[in-house]
């Protein structure tokens, strides 16, 4: 599996020369190959790789916000892989770095909005005691503004009933308050349509697990 993955890699980096642009048959295909990978990724090495595939891109591709959205994501699944809390912070700040870029080129953009939230998340696990309210606010509101930029994005309400599921019902979280965050969720990623196909489209699977969770 290692093998294939790195064979694969190589594949997608070979198209990148000095005269690839935006939007060429090149672009599309290699980020049709790292997506297609990504859909499956499941190992902290894999996202790790495919974030190196995806940052590589976005070095011959500057003009396209995809490469480092999709390699912000990769960093910021790892940290709920056995990461070591000593280097989630790390990773966050790449993720944040390469979300910063990907929202210069496409700003007021939900899904890069969302991703954001997904990061203040992820650094609430390297101390949740400390660190619970002031990042899951943070995330709350990454959220509920990326909502309102696109009220048919699946993600901020996955992320959003996410949230309140894993928080204790006593700081306002818990099954009953995040069950009909989930259901709008599940409910809107049935007639969401990606826009392309290396378009941002994770997280059915994940809202449907959660919302059998809290029946």
């Amino acid at each position: 599996m290692k093998n294939l993955l790195k064979i694969s890699l190589l594949v997608s980096m070979s198209f990148f020369g000095k005269n690839t642009y935006a939007g060429s048959p090149q672009y599309e295909q290699a980020m049709k190959n790292a997506v297609t990978q990504l859909d499956t990724a499941s190992t902290k090495e894999q996202y790790m790789q495919l974030a190196n595939n995806f940052e590589r891109i976005g070095g011959a591709e500057s003009k396209e916000w995809l490469p480092d959205y999709y390699a912000a994501y990769c960093y910021a699944m790892t940290s709920f892989i056995g990461q070591d809390k000593k280097t989630i912070d790390t990773y966050m700040d790449q993720a944040e770095g390469l979300l910063n870029k990907a929202d210069a080129i496409s700003p007021n953009n939900s899904e890069i909005v969302t991703l954001r939230g997904l990061i203040n998340s992820s650094r609430i696990m390297v101390d949740p005691m400390s660190r619970g309210r002031k990042y899951g606010t943070i995330a709350n509101q990454n959220y509920k503004e990326a909502e309102k930029l696109d009220s048919l994005n699946p993600r901020p309400y996955l992320l959003e009933g996410q949230g309140l599921f894993y928080t204790p019902k006593m700081f306002g979280g818990g099954k009953e308050r995040a069950k009909p965050v989930i259901e709008t969720a599940v409910a809107k990623y049935k007639t969401f349509k990606p826009v392309s196909e290396i378009a941002p489209h994770w997280g059915q699977k994940m809202a449907e697990g959660l919302l059998k969770q809290c029946e």
